[in-house]
């Protein structure tokens, strides 16, 4: 399938991949990414997530097409529909209203509890990796680190982090409490995306905190802001905040659903 794509040009890589934006005869414009195979680590969450993409079939995830192994080379190919849209990261300005960050983290779970249903975590949610199509409507990609609950886990237990974003990761990921995973690791990086959009800064950062912790120790130490000097509290973005950013994952909202009826209370008020 490569072979019948036109490249029309390089996109950011993601992770150790090559990305580049390509035009198929039939497909239209696609996505080809390519690596190296490093371990057996990294061929299995490719292998899990090429499978996953190719099994989901949904507009909030893109499609896959193609994935291919040079056994002699080691190296992998994928192709996956593009997704035509800006980044939540370049769209943030348009997501400041309280209700508009309501509206997007409902379309987010609903894409979410897809997988959340297959007791998988998608362990990466940041805006990086969320696209705004022009309709609104926003899907989600790269689950090249997602926890497959019902899989073997593939992260050493030895390690002192768990593979994640640092910066939007839950305290168990970056304490590699690999047992505590599930999908309220997941509620807790929408809840710093939902604060980021209000305030238009990352909720931890030391500079607006007040403190000279770096943003991971502010995470670990619970140590985050609801307001700054330019932004006043939202009572609804302050609770959403205070249910989704606890330290530890029993204290945050017990499923899905609950967060979903949370925000349904929210549009109404």
């Amino acid at each position: 399938m490569v072979q019948e794509c036109k490249i029309i040009k390089d996109l950011p890589s993601g992770g150790q991949k090559n990305v580049q934006l390509a035009e198929h005869p039939t497909e239209g414009r696609v996505v080809i990414k390519r690596g190296a195979i490093k371990s057996f680590t990294s061929l299995e969450r490719i292998k899990r997530e090429v499978e996953l993409l190719s099994e989901l079939k949904s507009e909030y995830y893109p499609q896959q097409h193609h994935f291919n192994i040079d056994v002699k080379t080691k190296e992998f190919e994928i192709v996956e529909s593009y997704i035509e849209g800006k980044t939540l990261r370049d769209s943030m300005a348009e997501f400041k209203e309280p209700r508009k960050i309501f509206r997007l983290l409902d379309s987010l779970i609903k894409g979410l509890s897809i997988i959340w249903d297959k007791n998988i975590v998608h362990r990466d949610l940041k805006p990086e990796n969320i696209i705004i199509h022009p309709s609104g409507l926003p899907c989600i990609i790269d689950l090249g680190i997602a926890r497959f609950l019902d899989l073997e886990t593939l992260t050493k237990t030895i390690s002192p982090i768990g593979p994640c974003t640092p910066i939007y990761a839950a305290p168990e990921q970056l304490n590699n409490n690999k047992n505590l995973i599930d999908p309220r690791t997941d509620f807790f990086a929408l809840g710093i995306i939902s604060l980021e959009l209000f305030l238009g800064v990352h909720p931890f950062d030391p500079n607006i905190v007040g403190n000279h912790y770096s943003i991971v120790e502010n995470i670990l130490q619970n140590n985050y802001v609801l307001e700054t000097g330019f932004v006043k509290n939202n009572n609804s973005i302050s609770e959403l905040a205070n249910k989704t950013l606890k330290t530890q994952p029993y204290q945050r909202f017990r499923n899905y659903q609950m967060l979903i009826d949370f925000i349904s209370q929210q549009e109404q008020l």
